[in-house]
């Protein structure tokens, strides 16, 4: 499983039509940047109480839903925005976002068109794109992510989420040596960074080098102790080589730190029919069909089921 950087979400103060209530808009604001979340709602819900036709409550308060997984809420104040500016692109950026963490891809992706055809300024185009390019990804339309990724770059080659975005989507469009050249752009900028360390080493993983991608998952573990994505990456290698304990232990924290994640479940049902554990297979792999596994990465689940657990 590659590394992707999750999404851009905006956050912007605005002057208000009332000033009472811009006021409380503005402290709405600052809770939400300071993740004081009830705070925050208890502002926004007093900004509302004075002038419940403000826009910026609407984005605020939609923000803080979206925070506090109170997803249709959120959804329907983003929308109550879009509606009281239509013109605006902020309000379909923020439901766009939205809609790409709830996989609704093809939502996220006619908002951030809409976000992208009223962006007045550099800042809005480049997380629209960012976002759509994410949704493209997960859908796999990895030349839509690509091109929405290089619109990226051009407003910033030197942002490494953006460079790493771009090598993951070069490798599955199976331009691998391109990828690779990105991501090596990456460490240059920030050795710091693990993400290009996770996607060097998934890609020596995809090539069969799995004893060459452990120096480099093990350094980006490094940089940031127990990270799900790349404990999960690194049990897998460790599954490869025959460690079997090795990767259940990976594997296994991974999902502790990360349970949605269908790739991991995957993983762990392979690890443990070499085990020879099937009823914990078959569990783990219909938990990865449940989270939606072919959605992302395709057909492999659905084909372990029907051969090793009949169904």
């Amino acid at each position: 499983m590659k590394y992707l950087i999750l999404p851009l979400l905006l956050f912007s103060c605005f002057a208000g039509h009332s000033q009472t209530a811009a006021e409380w808009v503005k402290k709405g604001d600052l809770l939400l940047t300071e993740k004081k979340l009830p705070d925050a709602l208890n502002a926004y819900n007093s900004a509302w109480k004075k002038d419940s036709t403000l826009y910026e409550i609407y984005t605020g308060r939609g923000s803080v839903y979206a925070e506090m997984k109170e997803f249709e809420k959120s959804f329907l104040d983003f929308t109550r925005a879009t509606e009281l500016k239509p013109d605006s692109a902020l309000a379909y950026h923020y439901r766009a976002n939205l809609m790409l963490s709830l996989l609704y891809s093809d939502e996220s992706i006619i908002d951030n068109t809409r976000a992208i055809e009223r962006a007045t300024n550099d800042k809005m185009l480049f997380g629209s794109f960012l976002n759509r390019g994410t949704a493209k990804q997960q859908k796999r339309d990895f030349q839509g992510a690509y091109e929405d990724f290089m619109r990226c770059y051009t407003y910033d080659t030197l942002n490494i989420a953006v460079i790493n975005n771009i090598g993951i989507v070069l490798d599955e469009l199976g331009r691998r040596d391109e990828s690779i050249l990105y991501l090596q752009k990456a460490i240059r900028i920030d050795s710091s960074f693990m993400g290009p360390y996770v996607n060097i080493g998934f890609q020596y993983t995809l090539m069969g080098k799995y004893k060459e991608s452990l120096p480099y998952f093990d350094k980006a573990l490094q940089l940031e102790k127990d990270e799900p994505v790349t404990l999960n990456n690194r049990g897998f290698a460790r599954y490869k080589l025959n460690d079997l304990e090795g990767a259940m232990e990976d594997i296994s924290k991974s999902i502790e730190g990360y349970p949605a994640n269908s790739y991991a479940f995957k993983n762990r049902a392979l690890v443990y029919l070499a085990m020879n554990k099937g009823t914990e297979a078959c569990n783990d792999l219909k938990r990865a069909k449940e989270l939606q596994f072919e959605k992302q990465y395709g057909p492999e689940v659905n084909e372990l089921l029907k051969k090793h657990c009949g169904n």
